[in-house]
């Protein structure tokens, strides 16, 4: 629900890395929100996403563009 436990959760991430290794292997800030909150972390999607390309304590936040792209005879295809 706010940008501290955003700051939390990343704190934890940067000590635990089972946590980093599970939170890098999933595609979406939804996905991300909803292992937190698993974890007792209460915050959404948006918020991450409003913090990226940022350090946060030693954490970095980058976004990835994960939109699907597709070639239609480009290249010689």
């Amino acid at each position: 629900m706010s940008m501290e436990e955003v700051k939390r959760f990343l704190l934890t991430i940067r000590d635990n890395k089972p946590l980093y290794d599970k939170i890098a292997s999933v595609a979406t800030a939804s996905e991300i929100a909803s292992i937190a909150s698993t974890m007792g972390f209460e915050f959404t999607a948006a918020e991450l996403k409003s913090i990226p390309n940022q350090t946060v304590e030693g954490v970095r936040i980058k976004s990835q563009d994960t939109t699907p792209s597709y070639n239609f005879g480009e290249g010689g295809n």
